[in-house]
């Protein structure tokens, strides 16, 4: 049974409802949250909580959505919904298209139970079609096998008469005597090749003859009877192999570096004016110059004329879009559903005067692109550490990745940035499998002047959280950083040890550090990680990942495609991003840079 059917523009105003049971929870709010803002409208459905299923419909050209929601037990009996969708949303135009207005609501239930009638019955007579008997499956079959027979009959006998007729003169003599027919056909019309004799050397090569190589000069002759002995090679930078020897311990080498090179002291600016080079919109192209060309004049004056854009229009200026997001490090499967999404968006809407199909689809992209990497919900650490230090509890952020992607140095930045902004804090040393994990945050700590809570090696990393927590708490330290160990997505065990701290000690903010380097293996991180803390968690209420840092960021240079790949996986938004190896090169995400850069050079 159909539970609910709603009609609103894409501004949010319902302007039609019907509604058949009473609903749990706000399926058409998750479905507008998850799916409408976050560019997945190119999905097939939408469940919502195991108990509906939401199937829905876009009319463009007025901004309006149609939206069906039905129990999900019933997903294969309700064939029709897709028809139901389509018809309303037709009778719905037909009627109110040219005067729809927000803050009003339309009468259209007669119009609605009369298409809900025509659509059951039509599904149902599909249905109650019998199937043909075993004599009716028989006499098809005879007809068919009929059919195939006269086709041959009449396929053999046009062969028939194509075929020449034969010649009288079968062979010709010769001096020599009998020559074959074929042979006679080829000599009259063709020239016959001559056979040379088989050779072991390739066609086409050139026989070369062999030089003998000459000694080298400054080799010395051997003694009669004696071997030649081998001589070492000399390396041109022979002379300065003993400043790669590091084994020899000098007053030189153990010195410390100084703090210029290291950033100690040096501001955390998280301005988005400032982040790296990487995001510089320097140089842009212009759009008329990669926009594809058109031959033709047919095709050049279809550009001009004003009319629907059709799913036929988008494709090949999609496809190319597509492929120029790959290039720029997005995973396929995300630049597949982002693509299919915006088509979605644009499939029936009207393209004004003298508007190209390309400059509608590459607004549509940019402005898909803002709406995913802008954050929906606002993580201000300084604001909430200050809250939780008036509540006189410290303000808990864990760090999670996998192995090798910069944790503990990224945790080193968020703790000099949290410093410079007056507030106390403790690196919690959770990382009690690597070998020098707790040595590597003790040099952080030193050269920030923080305290390191550990327990040495082999402890359970959720049981040293939670002594860490009690301690700063009794300290009143504002701030406790969790570093974790480095854990491969597919690693069960130690996702479930990642899953059991976050349940036990319930941080405020769990963080994923990804690389930016990463193009499809992101997909891969995020989405076992974030459902690895869902199922294994043992807090009461599933808790995922809250934000990502991304890091190595300035290596990457215009390939920035990363950081679509992971907001898109799981909703979260970018916290920080790393730009360097010094404790200042941390920034906020510059949203318009990454899209101009994402759409730079098509």
């Amino acid at each position: 049974m159909l539970e609910h059917f709603v009609i609103f523009t894409k501004s949010g105003f319902v302007l039609w409802q019907n509604t058949s049971a009473v609903l749990i929870g706000n399926p058409v709010n998750e479905l507008i949250k998850t799916v409408l803002l976050e560019e997945r409208a190119g999905l097939d459905s939408f469940s919502y909580e195991g108990k509906y299923t939401l199937k829905w419909t876009q009319a463009n050209d007025c901004n309006l959505v149609f939206v069906a929601v039905y129990q999900k037990i019933l997903h294969a009996s309700l064939s029709y919904i897709d028809d139901l969708l389509d018809e309303t949303k037709k009778a719905f135009i037909s009627i109110y298209g040219s005067d729809i207005k927000p803050f009003q609501n339309y009468s259209f239930d007669k119009q609605f139970e009369a298409l809900l009638k025509e659509v059951q019955s039509r599904c149902q007579k599909s249905k109650d079609k019998k199937p043909s008997t075993y004599e009716e499956r028989e006499e098809n079959k005879k007809l068919k096998n009929a059919g195939k027979g006269k086709e041959t009959a009449k396929n053999k006998a046009k062969d028939k008469l194509e075929q020449p007729e034969p010649t009288s003169e079968v062979t010709e003599t010769t001096a020599q005597g009998v020559v074959p027919p074929t042979l006679s056909v080829l000599s009259s019309g063709f020239k016959i090749p001559k056979f040379r004799p088989v050779s072991n050397v390739p066609a086409g090569t050139k026989h070369v003859k062999k030089v003998r190589r000459t000694k080298k000069e400054d080799t010395p002759e051997p003694a009669p009877g004696t071997r030649r002995t081998k001589v070492a090679r000399k390396w041109d930078c022979e002379e300065d192999v003993g400043t790669l020897d590091f084994s020899v311990k000098s007053s030189e080498t153990d010195q410390v570096l100084p703090n210029a090179d290291l950033g100690i002291g040096e501001k955390v600016i998280l301005d988005p004016s400032s982040e790296s080079s990487s995001s510089s919109d320097e140089d842009e192209p212009q759009q008329a110059a990669s926009t594809p060309q058109k031959s033709g004049l047919l095709k050049y004056f279809s550009n001009f004329i004003n009319r629907e854009l059709t799913e036929k229009d988008l494709e090949p200026v999609m496809l190319q879009i597509s492929n120029h997001l790959i290039t720029k490090n997005v995973a396929a499967e995300i630049s597949e559903k982002l693509c299919a999404s915006v088509t979605q968006n644009l499939i029936g809407k009207h393209l004004g005067t003298f508007e190209r199909v390309y400059t509608a689809v590459r607004e549509a992209m940019e402005t898909a692109l803002v709406r995913i990497l802008t954050p929906k919900r606002q993580i201000d650490v300084l604001r909430e550490a200050r809250a939780a230090r008036e509540k006189n509890r410290p303000y808990v952020i864990v760090f999670a990745g996998v192995n090798g992607v910069g944790k503990s140095t990224s945790l080193a930045k968020v703790c000099s940035w949290l410093l410079q902004n007056e507030l106390s804090v403790m690196i919690a040393a959770c990382d009690t499998f690597r070998a020098g994990a707790v040595e590597q945050l003790q040099v952080h700590a030193k050269n920030l002047g923080v305290n390191v809570f550990h327990r040495g090696y082999g402890k359970d990393p959720a049981g040293v959280a939670a002594e860490g927590i009690n301690k700063a708490r009794k300290e009143k330290t504002d701030v406790v950083l969790i570093d974790t160990a480095g854990r491969m997505q597919d690693n069960e065990l130690l996702m479930r040890a990642l899953a059991k701290l976050v349940g036990v000690n319930e941080p405020d903010l769990v963080l994923f550090v990804g690389e930016a380097l990463v193009g499809n293996e992101a997909v891969d991180q995020l989405t076992k990680f974030n459902r690895s803390l869902e199922e294994y968690g043992t807090g009461s209420i599933p808790r995922g990942i809250d934000g990502i840092v991304l890091t190595k960021f300035d290596t990457v240079d215009e390939k920035v495609g990363a950081a679509i790949s992971m907001v898109y996986t799981t909703g979260q938004p970018i916290v920080f991003v790393g730009v360097g190896q010094k404790y200042s090169d941390l920034r906020q995400l510059n949203v318009q840079r990454i899209v101009s850069v994402l759409l730079k050079g098509h």
